[in-house]
């Protein structure tokens, strides 16, 4: 008996081709959805890996906050107790300057030749008035106080010319500034430094 086929053969190697075709497509199609879910996976846990580092970071974050906060804070007291400490000082710089300035002003007065009927201290301006012989005794009274390291700017406000005693004599008024010497001042604060 003689078989005789039907169907041709270019088709049958044409469908096996398109089979074949069409498994290679699957297949790269797996293979790609296979290669995506595993960069997706990689992603995903790099993104939970940076979620953790940020976590992490934020809460380095708050803790430098903390010291910076206490540091903020230390700066502002130091601060303050340098003032308190600089106001001390002055304090005491001043607090002996009205007898120096008195020490000053009755060692340098002469005698003999003048004497202060008042004496005004406001701040740092100091009032000196007195009657003196001459006005020679004046100028070089005003010297006299120049040369005192707590004695500064001496000027004559007024002179004139005053009848005491049945003798003539010179009424004075001077006004002059007054203050801690600056070295003084340097030598206090290295000592209290040491």
């Amino acid at each position: 008996m003689v078989r005789i086929n039907l169907l041709p053969v270019r088709e049958i190697k044409r469908r096996a081709r398109a089979k074949r075709e069409i498994t290679l497509f699957a297949l790269a199609m797996v293979g790609l959805l296979v290669l995506l879910g595993a960069i997706g996976f990689l992603q995903a846990s790099k993104e939970k890996q940076l979620q953790m580092e940020l976590t992490k970071i934020r809460q380095e974050k708050q803790r430098y906050t903390r010291v910076l906060n206490q540091i903020k804070k230390l700066e502002k007291d130091k601060k303050t107790l340098e003032k308190k400490i600089d106001i001390i000082h002055r304090l005491k710089a001043e607090s002996s300057l009205t007898v120096h300035i008195l020490d000053e002003i009755a060692n340098r007065t002469p005698s003999k030749r003048m004497w202060l009927t008042s004496l005004t201290q406001k701040g740092s301006t100091l009032t000196l008035k007195g009657m003196a012989l001459d006005n020679r005794t004046i100028a070089s009274y005003m010297e006299d106080l120049k040369k005192s390291p707590y004695i500064k700017d001496v000027s004559l406000t007024n002179s004139s010319l005053k009848q005491y005693a049945g003798r003539n004599l010179k009424s004075f008024s001077l006004t002059c500034s007054v203050g801690v010497p600056e070295q003084k001042k340097d030598t206090k604060q290295k000592s209290d430094n040491s």
